[in-house]
């Protein structure tokens, strides 16, 4: 979201005359000055409150009021549809579990327009509301029942959650001239187009709005510890609702049976079946990963990254109580990514990403049960058919919206 400054103006710590205010309360913005910004909402006196995503001004402040004939907002692009009278909720939960002030009545047909959204327990949605203060504590975060809400429009956030350095190369900070690095504080965020894993643990960010140094430059390396993304790019729509979930048995056939589907990988010498298991004894098997042979790996990388979700899946499957798993995609090769409405830079292309559904579980509580564990490792995100789990090797989180 963008506010643009239509005419001078000044920007205030409190919505009243600037003439009521001290010098250090305003500072002065030029007509065309341009903000990215987290949240706006309505205020006293035509005023709107801004919060500023990437930067700040006077004191360090991020918290500005605009008046309202001096600024334009461009809205966000992620909307809110409530299509059933609901109770929005400080925690997702029955809302015979919640206190009065723990819930807020929402009418049928409100519209909100989000800063996010991701899934929660319960088969919830945590969403971030960008223009509204809701309820006696003034909250604009809140858990909504899915059934009861659309959500449409999609956007891709970063969020720094450590002071840190973004570089114009993927090394070492102390490599790279002054000019090739640029300080960027702790809560600073950034509309993105895309990000990628990079070299040293760093991710390779695209800004879609602001650029950063003297030369105004979008594309910058960050240190993947200190940053966190959440958010849907616009192309990954993968249209799974008519797919056939390819089933796990409840237990890993007996070593003597005979295997079948013998087929060969590239790079390795050795001969494969697509009935046996990834990892040794373990509950996957090649004809999942390869959608029963039709997709074979293009190269050996492929290959690491099957047998590296795999490892994964079986602790997943741990954690979740052994219960049986069904996958509704695995590795995909270009041509199969982009029949589905995959992402361009699909993590199912590197065979390290996963689509599932755990049977008895809902997929949002699947993703709720799996969050903290899975942390910085990848990304998650879920639809409300199936949970997605990669090893990008950095935190990305994200709802379908479906």
């Amino acid at each position: 979201m963008k506010v643009k400054v239509v005419s001078d103006t000044l920007f205030k710590l409190s919505p009243k005359l600037s003439s009521q205010l001290s010098q250090s309360e305003k500072v002065f913005v030029k007509n065309g000055t341009e903000f990215e910004v987290i949240s706006y909402t309505e205020a006293e006196g035509n005023h709107t409150r801004l919060v500023l995503a990437n930067q700040t001004l006077g004191n360090n402040q991020r918290i500005w009021y605009g008046y309202n004939p001096d600024i334009q907002i461009e809205s966000s692009p992620v909307k809110l549809r409530v299509v059933s009278d609901t109770l929005f909720k400080e925690r997702p939960a029955l809302s015979s579990q919640l206190a009065n002030d723990e819930k807020v009545f929402v009418k049928n047909k409100t519209e909100f327009d989000l800063q996010s959204y991701l899934p929660a327990a319960g088969n919830h949605v945590k969403i971030a509301l960008a223009n509204k203060f809701l309820g006696p504590n003034n909250r604009n975060t809140w858990y909504a029942y899915q059934p009861d809400v659309q959500i449409s429009g999609s956007t891709i956030k970063l969020k720094v959650v450590s002071d840190t350095l973004f570089k114009l190369r993927p090394v070492l900070s102390s490599q790279l001239s002054a000019s090739e690095k640029i300080f960027v504080k702790n809560g600073t965020q950034f509309e993105l187009i895309e990000s990628q894993l990079a070299e040293g643990n760093h991710v390779r960010v695209v800004l879609a709005n602001t650029g950063l140094g003297d030369r105004s430059y979008k594309e910058w390396y960050a240190y993947a510890p200190d940053i966190v993304v959440e958010g849907n790019q616009s192309d990954n729509t993968p249209h799974q609702s008519g797919a056939t979930p390819q089933s796990v048995p409840t237990s890993t056939p007996p070593v003597t049976s005979k295997p079948t589907g013998a087929f060969q990988l590239p790079g390795f010498n050795s001969t494969f079946y697509l009935s046996e298991p990834i990892v040794p004894n373990g509950n996957f098997t090649w004809a999942e990963a390869t959608k029963d042979g039709s997709r074979i790996p293009v190269n050996r990388n492929v290959t690491y990254g099957i047998i590296r979700i795999a490892r994964v899946m079986e602790e997943v499957r741990a954690r979740l109580g052994d219960r049986p798993i069904s996958i509704n995609s695995w590795y995909r090769d270009p041509a199969s990514n982009r029949a589905v409405g995959g992402a361009l830079y699909s993590r199912h292309m590197s065979g390290d990403a996963i689509d599932f559904v755990v049977t008895g579980l809902h997929s949002y509580t699947v993703y709720d049960q799996l969050n903290s564990w899975w942390g910085s490792r990848g990304g998650l995100a879920s639809s409300s058919i199936f949970t997605h789990i990669d090893a990008r090797g950095y935190y990305a989180r994200w709802s379908y919206g479906y």
